[in-house]
C-alpha cells in the first residue's frame, strides 16, 4: 500500500490518482527534515493523509475550502498590524513560528488539493507566471 513507510521494492510508484511518480526512497518514514523537492512534499502530505483515512474527506472541493481557510488564518496573523508592528511580529520567535505555521498549512491544503486533482503545482506556477508575463509586459511596468 503507497504511504506504508516501507520501500515497495521496486525503483518507485506513481501516487494514486495523479501524474506523480515518487522515488522509492520518499516512502521511507518521514524524518524531521523538510521535503527535498515538490515530489516529497506531496508523498509526505499523503502518506499523512492516509495513515488518519482523512482520504475520504478530501474531495477537490473540501480542500478548495481549507486552502482559502488557512489562507485566512495567515492573513489573521498581520490584521490590525500596521508595517511596524508586521515588522515587530516577525522578528519574534512566537509571531514567526505563529506565520510558519499558518505558511505550513496553506501549503499542505494545496499540495493535497494538486494530488487529488491531478495538477502538477509546478506545471501550474510557470503556466500561471506565461500568461502574467503577457498580461503584464515589463515595458509597461
Amino acid at each position: 500500500r503507497y504511504g506504508s513507510g516501507r520501500s515497495s521494492g521496486g525503483a518507485g510508484c506513481i501516487v494514486p490518482g495523479t501524474r506523480f511518480f515518487v522515488a522509492a526512497t520518499f516512502l521511507m518514514p518521514d524524518a524531521p527534515t523538510p521535503p527535498a523537492s515538490i515530489e516529497e512534499a506531496i508523498a509526505r502530505v499523503t502518506r499523512f493523509r492516509e495513515a488518519r483515512d482523512w482520504d475520504q474527506y478530501h474531495t477537490p472541493r473540501h480542500l478548495s475550502r481549507a486552502v482559502a481557510v488557512e489562507a485566512s488564518e495567515l492573513e489573521e496573523e498581520f490584521l490590525w498590524k500596521d508595517d511596524r508592528d508586521v515588522a515587530e511580529h516577525l522578528r519574534s520567535e512566537e509571531g514567526r513560528e505563529a506565520v510558519e505555521d499558518e505558511v505550513g498549512d496553506v501549503l499542505i491544503s494545496l499540495l493535497l488539493f494538486c494530488e487529488r486533482t491531478g495538477i502538477d503545482p509546478l506545471e501550474a506556477l510557470g503556466a500561471k507566471l506565461e500568461k502574467t508575463k503577457k498580461k503584464y509586459p515589463v515595458e509597461d511596468a
